[in-house]
């Protein structure tokens, strides 16, 4: 073999030789970061507390689950429902969590659809002036709760059982405000009215005949 041979061999087995170190670099480099985050989350939870409330209604017990970090934040994971000393009902939440536990809005005496059963409420968002929640309606036909999406989206919702209707009064910054009426048809929930100022205009919406009035 020649010379130049020689070169090219000591050369390609130079090359295989990086490549296989660099390789082995990258993974022991994926094994450090994957260790640094087992550890983090194991960190984590071994910070966070249990959290735990539950209520006593409609012949059911409800116990909210979750985890309670070190500066007070609730992080939800779900909504144990009990009949008889037994889970009828699990509602996973692990999506939403609050500042503290004086924010947590959690009960299950309030008939949002005015059906004559008590529906399950759970905050889903917290803001300065306002929140919002979402809402599990009691399926009659199951006996289980259902959760009604469109409510999620209600700020400041108070629900009026003797006018049968959902009114949210909210306000953004010191001049925007908004005020809305909605009622169940068929069903579903729809917004029957809205008074609404924003940047110095004001603007009243309501239904009539199935459509909806912008004025």
């Amino acid at each position: 073999m020649n010379r130049t041979g020689v070169f090219i061999l000591i050369v390609l087995s130079s090359c295989s030789k990086k490549e296989a170190a660099e390789t082995k670099s990258i993974e022991n480099k994926d094994t450090v970061v994957q260790n640094i985050e087992i550890q983090a989350q194991k960190e984590e939870d071994t910070a966070s507390l249990p959290f735990s409330q539950s209520l006593k209604e409609n012949g059911y017990l409800y116990t909210l689950k979750g985890l309670e970090s070190p500066n007070g934040a609730i992080n939800f994971k779900s909504i144990n429902i009990f009949y008889k000393n037994k889970l009828h009902q699990k509602i996973i939440v692990d999506t939403v969590s609050v500042l503290n536990e004086r924010e947590v809005v959690f009960s299950a005496d309030k008939d949002a659809n005015f059906d004559g059963y008590k529906d399950v409420e759970l905050i889903n968002w917290a803001g300065n002036y306002s929140y919002s929640s979402s809402f599990w309606l009691y399926n009659q036909k199951t006996g289980k709760y259902d959760h009604y999406k469109p409510l999620d989206t209600i700020q400041n919702i108070k629900i009026d059982a003797g006018r049968r209707e959902i009114t949210s009064n909210y306000h953004i910054g010191p001049a925007n405000t908004y005020s809305k009426t909605y009622q169940w048809k068929n069903g579903k929930l729809l917004m029957m009215s809205a008074h609404i100022v924003e940047e110095g205009e004001e603007i009243q919406i309501y239904r009539k005949n199935g459509k909806i009035i912008v004025e």
